[in-house]
């Protein structure tokens, strides 16, 4: 995955596919963590200002429970906390079975409403069991370019799968094309700088190429 997902969102659909196809492929005799529970917007530790300016959507009144209820519509912007928590459940899901077309079509989703979707993200990104969901959460937030993540990037290239460094490094240098996120990301400078000389080497070529472009 660490080479698929440097082109990962480089290029549209089709090369997300690559990458995730790449992950599954480097992770095919690692058993996929159990499903947690619901993840939904306000169980995130990012509060909502952190999105101030990112697309959220409206809340609306959950919908009544029956065989006549319909279905959640991740790109609806009526979409309420619970219908978050049923689409990040779906996002785990898509990843853990390698259901590659719902892991694009979340992730167009996601990209249209991201202060909906972004603080639930960030949850899965810190917190799930699974490093690949871990690392397909981070690469989603790093493309929202959101410059207010700066610290929870820095805390991701601490994480113990070289995915996740890669991913968050790559979020980092993201944040050069954003207004302002440049002078954001310089708080991240020296643990980009010490991501630089990790192990891994798609992680350092991410630090480095990352330094560069908010340098």
């Amino acid at each position: 995955m660490l080479r698929g997902q440097k082109r990962w969102g480089a290029a549209g659909a089709a090369v997300l596919i690559v990458g995730t196809a790449g992950l599954w492929l480097r992770h095919r005799h690692h058993a996929p963590a159990g499903p947690g529970g619901a993840v939904g917007a306000d169980e995130s530790p990012a509060p909502r200002e952190r999105w101030a300016g990112f697309e959220s959507g409206r809340d609306v009144p959950a919908p009544t429970s029956g065989a006549g209820a319909p279905a959640p519509d991740p790109f609806s912007k009526d979409v309420t906390p619970s219908q978050v928590g049923d689409a990040m459940e779906a996002w785990r899901k898509a990843i853990l079975e390698k259901r590659a077309p719902d892991v694009l079509s979340l992730d167009e989703a996601f990209a249209l409403l991201p202060g909906r979707y972004g603080p639930a993200l960030l949850r899965l990104a810190e917190t799930d069991p699974d490093e690949r969901v871990r690392a397909f959460s981070t690469r989603v937030l790093g493309k929202m370019k959101n410059a207010a993540l700066v610290d929870d990037y820095r805390r991701l290239l601490d994480d113990k799968s070289p995915f996740v460094r890669q991913n968050a490094a790559w979020a980092l240098g993201e944040l050069a094309h954003r207004p302002g996120g440049r002078e954001a990301a310089e708080g991240a400078l020296d643990e980009l700088r010490q991501a630089a000389g990790d192990p891994v080497t798609e992680v350092r070529s991410a630090a480095t190429n990352a330094l560069k472009a908010l340098q």
